[in-house]
């Protein structure tokens, strides 16, 4: 059946809509005019910039985010970029190089939908989408921060593209592919800052038990981070979780702790914290 040339058809959903685009200590302002730019043409309304090693407001990036220059100005500044994804429920990142051996095999642009229907960010969440600086990219840290990353690759003989071309690129991709619709009891996803915190909490709980007493702290941290960063939690398996780690301390410990009163690594706080005992296991904490 033709469609009624009269009736406009519904404009199509892009995936990029709820997303922010995170530009993590970029050097050139002619690449932040050029992706300000970008983020008008792909329909980008949230651009983030994580500690830039170069003026915002000067000439050249004023010349090349034509038409977009009010974003680029208004785009919020951050110190680091757990901050920066931190109301994101899904964080994807860029690479250059090959990171397999480090942070597992990664994944093709084309995935994306699947991801974003595995673990939906909701109507009014928000997903983010990586890039590092022109000459180093996303370090080990940053790329942590990532639950996903992505490479793209060159046919040619040069290896990476400039940041604003891989914006580019990685960005049209993305927004030509037909999003999925995520399974009717999929919860949405936990923002990051809320996993984070979780995962103080464990390392915490785990460092007050003395877990770490014949399992090294420094290796297991980042690979048990990967872990969490793998699962597709929602704001209340956080809070079960949490829940569940706070009884333990209690249970163990005659009181819980808050996030801000976690242990530092190589410090045993057991001596002198009494053990709940049969009186006192029913009290609140």
């Amino acid at each position: 059946m033709l469609s009624d040339p009269a009736q406009p058809s519904p404009p199509p959903t892009n995936l990029l809509a709820n997303a922010c685009v995170v530009l993590v200590r970029t050097d050139g302002p002619v690449n932040l005019g050029m992706i300000a730019r970008l983020c008008g043409n792909l329909g980008v309304t949230d651009l983030r910039l994580v500690a830039p090693n170069c003026l915002i407001d000067c000439e050249d990036a004023r010349k090349f985010s034509t038409h977009s220059k009010p974003l680029l100005l208004s785009a919020p500044v951050f110190p680091d970029l757990p901050t920066a994804v931190a109301d994101c429920g899904l964080v994807i990142g860029t690479s250059a190089r090959d990171r397999h051996k480090e942070f597992g095999g990664g994944v093709r642009l084309q995935e994306v939908p699947r991801l974003l229907a595995e673990r939906p960010v909701g109507k009014a969440g928000r997903w983010a989408l990586v890039f590092g600086n022109e000459a180093d990219g996303l370090n080990e840290l940053e790329l942590r921060c990532c639950q996903e990353w992505v490479h793209l690759d060159t046919p040619g003989t040069n290896s990476a593209y400039n940041l604003a071309m891989a914006v580019a690129i990685t960005g049209y991709c993305i927004a030509c592919l037909e999003p999925l619709p995520p399974a009717a009891d999929q919860p949405d996803s936990s923002p990051r800052n809320h996993v984070a915190s979780l995962y103080a909490y464990w390392l915490g709980t785990l460092d007050r038990i003395q877990y770490f007493r014949r399992t090294d702290k420094v290796r297991f941290a980042p690979q048990f981070e990967r872990f969490l960063g793998r699962l597709h939690l929602s704001v209340h398996d956080v809070q079960v979780l949490r829940g569940m780690l706070s009884q333990v301390n209690y249970y163990c410990f005659g009181r819980r702790f808050a996030g801000e009163e976690l242990p530092q690594a190589g410090d045993d706080r057991t001596d002198d914290v009494p053990r709940a005992t049969p009186e006192t296991e029913g009290a609140t904490g």
